[in-house]
């Protein structure tokens, strides 16, 4: 099997954030085998105005977030949804929430609408057909005989000229298809995951105790 060039898998000297590591870069290490990218997208940060344009904002939202009495931070991740927003001067966002999130989507839309910005809330369901409509065999275990329509979420979003789109609970595959399809720029609140109360590292965390036997080997 052929391995890849790049992976930060079996690094464990991290050189890239540590100036004082002296030891050269691992065999597979991503800025030593693709040095060309690597100086590219610094150019690419320094140079493309909507790249410095988010990068500013971010750098920004942490530095708000930041008590340097505790030098703790501070922020949940809804607040600093609120914050990266306002420090780019949006007005309006929309939220692609699953109907299954529907009360969590309605609340995070509320703090938004509460926060000063124009909301549009879009469920997964707003534009549901069933699957056969769209070239999918029905699924006798499906909890709807409708299917979820992330390109109707994402074109109702684009019409409404939203200038950020929040994912709630989308689920894996309608996510990366609303993603494609938002004119505006995506951020995931919630990520589905049915079996932990939608915390996917909680499976990371016991990988090797209680879920151990739930991965291929």
């Amino acid at each position: 099997m052929k391995t890849m060039n790049a992976s930060c898998m079996e690094c464990d000297i991290y050189r890239c954030r540590t100036p004082g590591v002296k030891e050269p870069w691992p065999e597979k290490c991503p800025r030593k085998n693709y040095p060309g990218i690597f100086k590219k997208a610094i150019g690419k940060n320094r140079r493309d105005p909507r790249v410095r344009k988010v990068n500013m904002a971010c750098e920004e939202t942490l530095r708000r977030g930041y008590d340097p009495n505790e030098s703790v931070y501070t922020w949940p991740r809804v607040k600093e949804l609120i914050e990266y927003a306002r420090v780019l001067g949006y007005k309006k966002i929309g939220i692609a929430g699953c109907i299954g999130l529907i009360d969590e989507s309605k609340v995070l839309g509320k703090i938004l609408t509460d926060a000063g910005f124009q909301v549009s809330l879009i469920n997964c369901m707003a534009g549901a057909t069933t699957r056969s409509a769209i070239g999918l065999k029905e699924r006798k275990e499906a909890s709807s005989p409708f299917a979820c329509n992330p390109l109707f979420q994402a074109e109702v979003l684009n019409k409404e000229k939203t200038d950020l789109n929040v994912m709630v609970g989308l689920c894996l595959g309608h996510d990366i298809l609303f993603i494609k399809n938002s004119k505006a720029d995506v951020t995931p609140l919630i990520v589905k995951d049915r079996i932990t109360g939608h915390n996917p590292v909680a499976a990371l965390y016991t990988s090797k105790t209680y879920y151990k036997n739930r991965f291929p080997k």
